[in-house]
């Protein structure tokens, strides 16, 4: 059966620790008080799903991901990258991921949203932390 991935977006109002931000891009089950406070105060936006068929390991030669599979890798590469965190949201990271979240012709069909309203909320959200997390989720990542 068909694993179907789904890509919150969660902008946190303030920075995450490292050893915290550590343990939820590695997905543990340690205690995250800073984080679980964040994530508590956070906005959300649903932004997208994938199934297997989007992984890079069951792709074909010219095919693409899609959107939110995108969005998914590049945040889960700044936060993990150099020292873990949650990526600030600045004019820079919204340019890239909005530029990342546009269509492509090799991208496989999947669950999107309309760009504007993933323009829309990182508009509203610039100055805050984003992980890639669904509102009332115990487990991480």
């Amino acid at each position: 059966m068909e694993e179907i991935y789904q890509l919150w977006l969660a902008a946190v109002p303030s920075p995450i620790p490292e050893n915290e931000a550590r343990i939820y891009w590695n997905c543990k089950e340690d205690p995250t008080p800073v984080l679980d406070e964040g994530l508590r105060r956070a906005a959300y936006l649903y932004v997208g799903s994938w199934g297997d068929e989007h992984e890079p390991e069951n792709l074909h030669a010219g095919q693409g991901h899609c959107p939110a599979n995108r969005l998914h890798s590049w945040l889960f590469y700044l936060g993990t990258i150099d020292r873990y965190q949650a990526p600030l949201l600045d004019d820079e990271l919204m340019a890239q991921l909005v530029e990342l979240y546009r269509p492509r012709s090799s991208d496989l069909p999947a669950d999107v949203i309309d760009l504007s309203q993933l323009e829309s909320f990182l508009r509203q959200h610039l100055g805050l932390y984003l992980l890639t997390e669904e509102p009332g989720s115990d487990t991480y990542g």
